[in-house]
């Protein structure tokens, strides 16, 4: 799994939470997180949804895997009653099972080829109970959506921890492979005017394809939806959100 500079920055890690406040998205997982007895959340950066899960009320166990230290950094500062692990999907032994396994925050689109994606699937039914739930979203690759990463319509103002002032924005994205896109995303403090820069690549993977994936590593699809209030998948659809149990 690759992982964006953005996230293994530490000043950049910082400014996450401002640039990505709670969404609907978050609301969905966390149901699902109440509804589960233990929660393995792979790619859980910054960690809000899981602190979020114990601050609601949530007595089980609870997880939180992911490959940059920084990000990890801000998560064990939000809470200590999360158990907070440095790790990558595809190389996951962590010797448990849970009722539910989460990637969140479009992180499945991190996993560049197939074998990314099947070692990861993989290694997530690895660690669901016989009736666990595996849960993570991708974006729909029909309606372009890289074609508005622009400055003008992404550009956004958000305040660091401390209260410093920066300007974000997302800028030059490209088709740089059949189902991949690399993008610059620019942070600015607006005090200076100096910049600090990351550059990513996503992979935006064919629903059937993905379909196909998910039943070669032992999953049945439970759940397949197009956006947060569970409509279906169509072209012009924003999400690929998947519900999915592993086969007996």
């Amino acid at each position: 799994m690759h992982v964006d500079e953005g996230y293994t920055d530490p000043r950049l890690a910082r400014l996450y939470d401002a640039e990505n406040p709670w969404h609907l998205q978050d609301d969905f997982y966390l149901a699902l997180d109440l509804a589960a007895r233990s929660v393995l959340d792979v790619g859980c950066g910054t960690g809000t949804r899981l602190a979020r899960a114990r601050e609601t009320g949530h007595t089980g166990l609870l997880v939180g895997v992911d490959p940059a230290p920084a990000m990890l950094a801000v998560a064990r500062a939000k809470t200590a009653d999360v158990e907070w692990v440095e790790g990558a999907a595809q190389s996951l032994d962590l010797g448990r099972c849970f009722e539910l396994v989460s990637m969140t925050g479009h992180a499945f689109q991190l996993l560049l080829d197939d074998a990314a994606v099947l070692a990861a699937l993989d290694r997530f039914r690895a660690h669901l109970t016989p009736d666990g739930l595996l849960a993570f979203e991708t974006r729909n690759p029909g309606p372009q959506p890289w074609q508005a990463w622009t400055r003008a319509a992404t550009a956004q103002q958000v305040e660091a921890p401390d209260g410093e002032p920066f300007e974000l924005w997302v800028e030059g994205a490209y088709r740089s492979g059949p189902d991949h896109v690399t993008f610059t995303s620019v942070a600015q403090r607006l005090r200076t005017g100096s910049r600090r820069t990351s550059r990513a690549t996503l992979r935006f993977l064919d629903p059937d394809r993905l379909r196909e994936h998910l039943a070669a590593t032992g999953f049945a699809v439970d759940g397949w939806y197009g956006d947060w209030d569970r409509s279906p998948v169509t072209d012009d659809s924003p999400e690929i959100v998947v519900l999915a149990r592993p086969v007996p």
